[in-house]
C-alpha cells in the first residue's frame, strides 16, 4: 500500500496536536492515525528506523529535557508519534492491519458489491414457515476456492408488490446457525430478515463430529469453521481466518439485502447474539450502512473477562498481539455511527459486566442499554426481549422514544439520585457487594425499589454501605426495561 505525503502529513499533524493539547481528534483523523500506525512500520526500513529513532530520542532529550528549549506543540507530538511507530515496528513479525486495514482488505474482496445468489428448495422440510425461503450467495474465497453461504430469508406476510419494508441482518453465535425461528420473530413485526450461516452450515440435524462435538451439517462449498477463540490467527493469513470470513459474509448479506426491491435500503439494521454480538460490534465500526445495531451479550474488552482472558493465554504471543491489534471489538466500537442498543444479563459468564459496561461507554454514538437480572445465555433468550424490537421500531419506524436513566449524584448520606425522561411506572436499583471475580457464580445482584418524584423526573434510593457496583433499571407502562450503565462505588467520593 502506498501513502501519499500529503495524506500522511495531515494525519500526523492533526493527531500530534491532539496528543499534546489533549483534544479529541476527529473521526477522519482517527482513521488516518490508524492507517499510519498500522502501515508505516511496513513502509520504513527497519535499519533506517533504528538510526533515525536514536536521533529522535537524542533530540527530544537534548532540546526538551536538558535545555528545555521551546518547541511547537505539533512538532513535539509528531516526534512522539514517530517514536511510537518505530517501537511498534521493532516487534512486528506478522502483518498487522487494524480496523482500516481490515476494511481495506474487505473492500478488495468486494463485500460492498452485490453477490450472486440463488434461492434453493433443498431444505423445505426445515424452513417451518411459508414466508421464509433458503438461498445461497457467493461468499469470500477460502484457500483459493470459491465459497457459498446459506441463509434463511423472510418477508412479512401480506407484503404488497412495490411495497418496501425495513430489514435486519441476523448474526448467530457459537453453536448456532441460521435459525428460521429468529427470522420469523422479525417478519411477524413487519421486518424483512436474513439469517446468515457463518460456518458453512446448512439446515439439518446436528451430527457427531470426529472432535466429539455435535455440529450442524455442512456443504462442499463452505468457508472455514471457527476454531476456539481466534486460534487460527497468524497460523492462517488474514483472508483465510474464520473471523475475517464471518465479517465479510455478513457484509455481503447486507449488500444482498440492499439489492432487493422490497427492502428499504436506508432502514437496514443488524443484530447478533454472543459471537454474533462480537461480530456486530466489529462490523458496525467499518460499515456505516446500518440504521441500527443490537449486539446481544457480545461486547468488547474481551481480554478483561475471566473466560476470554484465560482463552487468550492459550494463544501464542504473536497470536495474542494479532488479536489485540486487529480483532478486539474495542478497536471498532468508537468508530460506530448508528444508534445502538446493548443487551446483556447481569451474570453472563462469557460477557461480564465490567467489559460490557466499558463497551457501552466506549461507544460515541446514540446508545441505550438493556440489562436483565440473571438473563440466561443462548439464542432463544437472546432474541426474546421485546425491547429489541421496540428499539428497532424507534429508529426506523419513528416508534416511541427510548428512555434512559441518568445518574445525577450520590449524596453524603448515601442517597443515590437518577433522572429520567418519559413515563416510568417502576424503578429498581441493583447493587452488588462482590466484584472480585466477575464470573457468573461468584457474585449476586440485589434489587432495591426506588422512590419517585414524577414532577421532578427523579428517582432515588439509599445505596447500601457495602455496595461496590450498581445500576438502575426503569420500567415503562408496557413493561419495557431501560438500563443505566453500571457504576463502581468510589469511597469518599460524592
Amino acid at each position: 500500500m502506498v501513502l501519499s505525503y500529503g495524506f500522511n502529513t495531515s494525519g500526523l499533524v492533526e493527531i500530534s496536536k491532539g496528543l499534546v493539547e489533549k483534544r479529541r481528534p476527529s473521526r477522519n483523523s482517527l482513521i488516518r492515525f490508524d492507517l499510519i500506525k498500522n502501515y508505516a512500520p511496513n513502509l520504513l526500513g527497519h535499519g533506517f528506523q533504528k538510526v533515525l529513532k536514536s536521533i529522535m530520542r537524542y533530540f527530544v532529550y537534548t532540546f526538551l529535557v536538558q535545555y528545555r528549549l521551546p518547541v511547537k506543540r505539533h512538532i513535539l507530538g509528531f516526534l512522539l508519534l514517530f517514536l511510537a511507530i518505530c517501537n511498534r515496528a521493532e516487534g512486528q513479525s506478522n502483518a498487522l492491519y487494524g480496523p482500516l486495514g481490515v476494511k481495506t482488505e474487505l473492500a478488495k474482496a468486494g463485500v460492498w458489491n452485490t453477490p450472486s445468489f440463488d434461492f434453493t428448495n433443498d431444505f423445505e422440510a426445515y424452513k417451518q414457515f411459508s414466508n421464509i425461503k433458503g438461498l445461497f450467495f457467493k461468499g469470500l474465497d477460502y484457500n483459493g476456492n470459491q465459497t457459498k453461504v446459506f441463509c434463511w430469508y423472510g418477508v412479512p406476510n401480506g407484503l404488497s408488490k412495490g411495497e418496501k419494508r425495513p430489514a435486519v441482518v441476523l448474526v448467530h453465535g457459537g453453536g448456532g446457525t441460521a435459525f428460521p425461528e429468529w427470522v420469523k420473530e422479525w417478519t411477524d413485526r413487519g421486518y424483512i430478515a436474513i439469517a446468515v450461516a457463518l460456518e458453512g452450515q446448512v439446515p439439518g440435524e446436528k451430527m457427531e463430529h470426529t472432535s466429539g462435538e455435535k455440529l450442524w451439517p455442512g456443504h462442499e462449498f463452505s468457508g472455514p469453521r471457527r476454531i476456539g477463540f481466534f486460534e487460527d490467527v497468524v497460523i492462517k493469513k488474514l483472508q483465510d481466518q474464520w473471523f475475517y470470513h464471518a465479517v465479510g459474509d455478513v457484509m455481503l448479506a447486507t449488500s444482498l439485502l440492499k439489492s432487493f426491491p422490497e427492502v428499504d435500503a436506508k432502514s437496514i439494521g443488524i443484530s447478533g447474539i454472543s459471537w454474533g454480538g462480537i461480530l456486530t460490534n466489529v462490523i458496525t465500526g467499518i460499515d456505516d450502512r446500518y440504521a441500527f445495531a443490537i449486539p446481544v451479550y457480545g461486547c468488547g474488552f474481551l481480554h478483561e473477562t475471566p473466560h476470554y482472558s484465560h482463552l487468550l493465554t492459550l494463544l501464542s504471543k504473536e497470536q495474542q498481539q494479532f488479536y489485540l491489534q486487529n480483532w478486539e471489538p474495542s478497536l471498532y466500537i468508537p468508530l460506530q455511527e448508528q444508534p445502538t442498543l446493548f443487551v446483556n444479563g447481569t451474570n453472563d459468564f462469557h460477557f461480564t459486566m465490567n467489559s460490557f459496561t466499558k463497551t457501552y461507554l466506549a461507544s460515541k454514538n446514540e446508545k441505550y442499554l438493556y440489562v436483565e437480572h440473571n438473563m440466561k445465555h443462548g439464542h432463544s433468550p437472546g432474541w426474546e426481549p421485546e425491547e429489541i424490537y421496540a428499539f428497532a421500531d424507534y429508529v426506523v419506524k419513528k416508534g416511541e422514544r427510548f428512555l434512559k436513566p441518568k445518574f445525577k449524584r450520590l449524596k453524603r448520606n448515601n442517597e443515590l439520585v437518577y433522572g429520567y425522561n418519559g413515563k416510568v411506572t417502576e424503578a429498581v436499583l441493583y447493587t452488588t457487594s462482590d466484584t472480585a471475580d466477575w464470573g457468573r457464580d461468584n457474585y449476586t445482584w440485589q434489587p432495591i425499589s426506588m422512590r419517585f418524584s414524577d414532577s421532578k423526573k427523579i428517582i432515588s434510593a439509599t445505596l447500601p454501605k457495602n455496595a461496590q457496583a450498581y445500576f438502575v433499571n426503569i420500567i415503562d407502562s408496557k413493561g419495557h426495561i431501560y438500563s443505566s450503565p453500571m457504576r463502581m462505588v468510589k469511597k469518599n467520593s460524592y
